[in-house]
């Protein structure tokens, strides 16, 4: 049996939705950083993260998630530093603060 499912959802999967996504946003963890220095005034360069001042030896990836009503939006740095130290930096984009993904 095919069983055809409509584009128009119910109202509470909407709500479900928004409820998981909160709920996903309270369990990541996250802690703050100081950014130093940025590289073209966008990439991270040099940050201080618990003390220690670490040097980004290269950006792998760059990403943004626009708000959702719930989520304000971020802007992601997947970085390098040090001997095969990775980290993932993001920035709330519309207070400006960095943190960094633990």
């Amino acid at each position: 049996m095919i069983q055809h499912i409509s584009a128009s959802s119910p109202a509470y999967v909407s709500i479900f939705a928004r409820g998981w996504a909160l709920l996903v946003a309270l369990w990541q963890r996250s802690e703050p950083i100081e950014l130093v220095e940025q590289r073209f005034n966008f990439l991270p360069d040099r940050f201080r993260w618990r003390g220690d001042l670490r040097r980004v030896r290269a950006v792998t990836r760059v990403w943004e998630r626009p708000s959702d009503g719930v989520r304000p939006a971020r802007r992601y740095f997947e970085v390098r530093c040090g001997r095969d130290q990775r980290f993932v930096l993001f920035q709330d984009v519309h207070i400006g603060t960095w943190h960094m993904s633990v």
